[in-house]
């Protein structure tokens, strides 16, 4: 075993230097447009190396920004993605960091634009430039690239993109067409990015703080002149030729023309474009003047390949007949243009484009990315499909030159067959027939008819997923229905997956042997960043690999959603019932190592500077050894493999198994786990059912459908965020945003097993007993709740955990891992977390006692001990804050970490409301009395009627983990100390936005943007 320290996630280093420690204390201001990627990336970066004081404030406006600034005295303002120009009130009076993609020398806010499109900055004259880049064929000049772009971490100053360079970094430029706008942006571009931000930070500590000046006099240090000719890594000048100050590259000013361009032309005209602000397509007919946003570019390289049937069928007998722009062909909501074709040159048939927008006037909300068949349809040009034949793929297995959505590869070894499975649906959405057709090639792959298959491998694409289509389901005629049919469809793809064994199963599992039955074993490879119900995919597999340069964002809350895709399952037995409340109801994005550590990433892969074609290598190696590996070895007490608690071999089947291969293990050990008798939790679709009645109220129900459907909207229509979400708030005390509240899980009026009615089914039998499935992001233990101090058995534990679990592995939010905490190789580490059997788990204790705690998921009730660390090398937890401000068990120096929630300024804003339901809060007020009162005594919440539950006419008005119902005719239950008090709420459809990436569009909100940004319009 390796003896090094850990490789950082998302950075590139593992720690802070030594000396630097103070750099911690740092207040640090983030200005930013939007909480995009890379600034997840740059607030999870830093909470990895110790910052204590990270607060945000988004550019609402500029007193927003300077009051923010002001009112914390910061030491630092950092702006990590700024698309407008800061006041002159803040620069000059704090160190002001602006990140700008693009080296020294560079300015303009299209930067990435115009590097992509093939400027090489041989032409000096912008306007010639542009003139050569779009009305010009590279089959008919010299195709131009760069070799190396770069980006830069500079002091703002009077003078937009002007100010000094604290650091900047380079890194070789991709092939042109290789690569869209946002995969750079996500890439190569953050990877650079976040070493400037780092040494930026580490070279203003030296020379202010370092020199012992005062804070008053820091603006008048000034960057040492190397630093703005040398980048970081290679401490060299910039390699990739001349830089200049380019215009703002509109995309009425990217048009293909298709007599003009090649496939190759358009790839690269489109790819400059993707996702903001696409490349506009001219009008399609005549019936209609709208033009389109187009994206999504793959070209089709050999003509031979193309079925002559669909030109044939359109009246063409040869392909050369076909006019240069012509749409021939469809498939999965995608359209085929013949393209110009050059004798000679291997330029490609034709051009695959899978998505468009319609255009919208300058002050109304725009609209969703679709399909681009369904963008034609809306644009009025649906004359133009006339005709037009879907043409599917014909295999799953890769082909070169072809555009495949999904498509498998084969890795054979001597003891069985690995299937990889890659994806590439746009900005990681699955949109319900994105994930029928996933599921079909995963039924294909691991068919009996494919060979000796043990592995079944997930690799994903430039995103692992982030979940269902928000885009697909906003243009939807009932955005409801479209919901509930794609979270079924992905639903779908996790069952398959988990392969339960239990009779109660899907209908479509219904006589399928699972996969863990036939030997099979699934492997998670988190390649690309994921969010939502995209993690909850991840984490349903045996393992899940993820690289060391992905950010995670397990939570749906933010969108208005409870989720599905499992996760009440996977979330709780592989992160205990404290992590997985935290997964989702922090709503913050984590790093692979906090992943890890929880349990929810079980293998971190490569280095944060690898981008994803360089770490795919690895992966592919990891599977190989998982496939070839042997019980002795791979579970050895040396071994760093790690997987799901309910795959992981208990000794007496090592003993079984010692000599025998890895993945029969694992999959003996899950047939056991899901096994009649030794089984502790219900059967999978339980959980399922229990899940989707929540996503049917999301939906649905006249009252809480509102905060979704109100939330996405504003998200894909990308209505400008009017605050900052109070979970990134340090800098002032927050005031409880309506999602951090029990209220926002309001349903009013509803009657439990109601909702399936919703869409015309029958309430599932399992609702009856599936209430207990859920996570209760809620829950508090009291503490004079506590048993006495009793010790617990090894054997006594749940049965799902398959190993013993260390004290200072219990799932708890008291400490964060030690940076050196993990000896282990710097390609490869893994988890060390497992599920955690400790529901009643105390949160956020500043010096917690050691404690006796019940355990609720053990089938004998048994006890465990658990102690927590004070270690001088512990981290607070930052993803989860108080919500009290008076009586706060954190110290004073912790609340200034988390920030302080002013939980009365929420209750006045409810008082201040005049919702539309106003008479129906009145109708339940004295009820809400009764059943919650003011106290917290356990006895009398054991009288309180509302500890009943049953599936008889209970009316409820909250969904929250633990319901509570007004009894008519119900069922009673013993009172569990976990039950939590509702509130009714009128929601108030509010949303600060955007606070949730879903992909690289998240910044198409720039097109609302009338300022000249300062950063270029990227992904």
């Amino acid at each position: 075993m390796s003896t090094e320290p850990p490789s950082a996630p998302l950075g590139p280093l593992s720690s802070l230097p030594e000396g630097y420690e103070p750099l911690k204390k740092f207040k640090i201001l983030l200005l930013v447009t939007s909480i995009n990627s890379f600034t997840q990336r740059v607030i999870s970066y830093l909470q990895y190396l110790g910052f204590e004081q990270v607060s945000v404030q988004l550019a609402t406006s500029d007193d927003d920004m300077l009051n923010a600034a002001e009112g914390w005295d910061a030491d630092l303002v950092l702006c990590p993605f700024l698309t407008k120009k800061l006041p002159e009130s803040i620069h000059t009076r704090w160190i002001t960091l602006v990140v700008h993609p693009g080296p020294p020398g560079d300015a303009g806010p299209s930067s990435l634009d115009w590097v992509l499109m093939g400027d090489d900055g041989s032409i000096t004259d912008p306007t010639q430039a542009l003139d050569t880049l779009i009305n010009t064929s590279t089959a008919d000049r010299e195709s131009t690239q760069r070799s190396h772009w770069g980006t830069i971490c500079f002091q703002a100053n009077e003078e937009l993109d002007g100010g000094a360079v604290w650091a900047w970094e380079q890194y070789t430029l991709p092939p042109i067409g290789s690569i869209t706008k946002a995969q750079l942006y996500q890439g190569q571009h953050s990877i650079g990015a976040i070493s400037a931000v780092i040494h930026s930070l580490l070279r203003i500590y030296d020379s202010t703080v370092g020199q012992g000046i005062d804070k008053k006099d820091w603006l008048k240090v000034l960057p040492k002149a190397e630093w703005s000719t040398k980048c970081v890594s290679l401490q060299r000048e910039f390699l990739g030729g001349q830089t200049l100050d380019r215009p703002l590259l509109q995309s009425t000013k990217r048009r293909p023309n298709f007599d003009v361009h090649t496939a190759q032309d358009i790839l690269r005209i489109l790819n400059a474009s993707d996702s903001q602000p696409g490349a506009m397509i001219s009008p399609l007919t005549t019936h209609s003047k709208s033009s389109l946003f187009a994206y999504g570019a793959h070209v089709h390289q050999d003509l031979s390949t193309i079925p002559a049937s669909l030109y044939v069928s359109l009246g063409y007998d040869s392909y050369s007949e076909i006019p240069n722009g012509k749409i021939i062909a469809t498939r999965q909501g995608a359209v085929f243009i013949k393209t110009r074709q050059v004798p000679g040159l291997s330029v490609g048939a034709g051009i695959w484009i899978t998505h468009g927008r319609v255009p919208r006037g300058k002050d109304k909300p725009i609209d969703p990315k679709i399909p681009m068949v369904d963008a034609i349809h809306a644009a009025g040009h649906e004359g133009v499909l006339k005709g037009v034949k879907k043409w599917e793929q014909s295999t799953w297995m890769e082909r070169k030159g072809e555009w495949q959505e999904v498509f498998l590869r084969s890795v054979e070894e001597k003891d069985g067959i690995a299937q990889l499975v890659y994806w590439n649906f746009y900005n990681g959405a699955f949109t319900t027939s994105n994930c029928k057709y996933l599921l079909k090639a995963l039924q294909w792959a691991t068919s009996p008819e494919r060979g000796n298959v043990k592995l079944l491998a997930l690799m994903g694409g430039n995103y692992f997923s982030n979940g269902i289509a928000l885009n697909t389901i906003e243009h939807a005629s009932s955005p409801g229905a479209e919901t509930w049919a794609n979270i079924n469809a992905i639903d779908d793809i996790v069952s398959f997956l988990v392969g339960d064994t239990a009779s109660e199963v899907p209908d479509f599992l219904q006589g399928v042997e699972p996969l863990c039955k036939r030997g099979i074993v699934t492997v998670a490879c988190v390649r690309g960043n994921a969010a939502a119900g995209g993690v909850a995919l991840a984490a349903g597999c045996d393992v899940v690999l993820a690289s060391r340069g992905v950010v995670l964002n397990p939570a749906y809350r933010g969108m208005g959603l409870h989720g599905s895709e499992l996760h009440s399952y996977s979330y709780l037995k592989r992160c205990g019932p404290v992590h997985a409340a935290t997964l989702l109801g922090a709503m913050k994005p984590i790093n692979t190592t906090l992943a890890r550590d929880w349990g929810l990433v079980d293998i971190e892969i490569g280095v944060a500077t690898q981008s994803l074609s360089d770490n795919e290598p690895l992966f592919v190696d990891t599977i190989k050894t998982i496939l070839n590996g042997k019980c002795q070895d791979m579970f050895s007490p040396t071994s760093n493999f790690k997987c799901a608690p309910w795959s992981i071999p208990t000794s007496s089947t090592l003993e079984h198994l010692d000599d025998e291969s890895m993945i029969e293990a694992m999959c003996a050990q899950k047939v056991s786990t899901y096994s009649e008798g030794t089984r502790d939790f219900p059967p999978l679709l339980h959980y399922r059912n229990e899940e989707l009645s929540q996503m049917l109220l999301d939906s649905f129900h006249p009252v809480r459908s509102n905060r979704y459907h109100s939330r996405r909207y504003k998200f894909i229509r990308k209505v400008k965020a009017d605050s900052t979400p109070s979970r990134y708030i340090l800098h002032r005390p927050a005031q409880a945003d309506e999602e951090d509240t029990k209220e926002f899980d309001d349903a009013p009026g509803w009657k439990r097993g109601e909702e399936w009615g919703y869409v015309n089914m029958e309430s599932p039998k399992s609702l009856e007993s599936s209430e207990k499935t859920r996570i209760d992001i809620f829950h508090q233990p009291h503490q004079q709740q506590q048993p006495e101090a009793q010790g617990i058995e090894k054997d006594q534990l749940p049965k799902s955990v398959g190993i013993e679990r260390k004290h200072s592995e219990a799932p708890t939010l008291l400490t964060m891992p030690s940076l050196s905490a993990h000896p282990i190789s710097p390609t490869m580490s893994t988890s060390s977390s497992a599920e955690g059997p400790l529901p009643t788990t105390p949160m956020l204790l500043d010096s917690p006692p050691r404690r006796n705690l019940t355990t609720t998921t053990s089938p004998q009730n048994a006890k465990m001990e658990m102690s927590t660390s004070n270690s001088v090398n512990a981290k607070r937890l930052s993803l989860f804050r108080s919500h009290s401000s008076s009586q706060s068990p954190i110290s004073t120096s912790t609340q200034n970490q988390f920030g302080v929630l002013d939980t009365k300024g929420v209750e006045k804003e409810k008082k201040k409301d005049k919702g539309t339901l106003k008479s129906l809060r009145k109708k339940f007020r004295n009820v809400l009395k009764n059943l919650n009162g003011d106290s917290t005594s356990t006895t009398e919440k054991k009288k309180s009627p509302s500890n009943g539950m049953g599936m008889g006419p209970s009316r409820s008005i909250s969904s929250n983990s633990v319901t509570r119902t007004e009894s008519l005719n119900v069922r009673t239950r013993q009172t569990k100390e976990d039950d939590v008090p509702i509130h009714t709420q009128t929601q108030q459809g509010t949303c600060e936005w955007p606070c949730l990436t879903t992909g690289g569009e998240e910044v198409d909100e720039l097109q609302g943007q009338r300022e000249r940004p300062s950063v270029e319009q990227v992904a």
